[in-house]
């Protein structure tokens, strides 16, 4: 696949949060909801994070790194200004005609 042609890390970043928000309270604990509801004006984060190795073993196939993209939502320590409590990552196809997504969400 042509790199040109892949959706921006930018926009991965936007679709991987609105899918998050539309699809937390169905699949977080209802504290963990309230929680980053409440603080993600202040502490919280979607970031884009180097493409995880473990993914083949959630999705069952090769993830090739350069056509999908990891994304993880949650909130940033202030003391150490790092992503600390994730309450989802996402796996992004970056493909325009590949409509993919695998969300592995925070359990207590």
């Amino acid at each position: 696949m042509d790199n040109q042609n892949l959706i921006s890390y930018d926009d991965v970043i936007d679709t991987a949060y609105d899918i998050f928000l539309e699809m937390a309270s169905d699949n977080l604990e209802p504290a963990d909801v309230m929680l980053f509801t409440l603080q993600f004006d202040d502490r919280g984060a979607a970031e884009l994070v180097e493409t995880q190795d473990d993914w083949a073993e959630h999705v069952g196939f090769d993830v090739d790194k350069d056509v999908y993209a990891e994304v993880r939502i949650g909130l940033v320590n202030e003391e150490t200004d790092e992503l600390d409590d994730v309450f989802a990552r996402l796996l992004i196809c970056r493909d325009p005609d590949n409509k993919f997504c695998h969300i592995l969400w925070k359990r207590d």
